[in-house]
């Protein structure tokens, strides 16, 4: 089973991750401390998942 890279719905969680962390970083958004430390820790998760993610195996990651 062949699939398409950028019809991965893992990439694009992980590009919308990484867009929401870079904009929480640069560009300095005020949110509250709880929200802030889930952030810092799910979304590198997050991306990390959609990096190590095989879309052209259908059986594994």
């Amino acid at each position: 089973m062949k699939q398409n890279r950028f019809k991965s719905w893992a990439l694009w969680t992980s590009i919308a991750a990484l867009v929401v962390w870079c904009v929480k970083e640069f560009a300095g958004i005020d949110i509250s401390p709880d929200m802030n430390s889930f952030l810092n820790v799910a979304l590198p998760v997050v991306v990390g998942l959609g990096v190590i993610n095989n879309p052209t195996d259908g059986e594994n990651i």
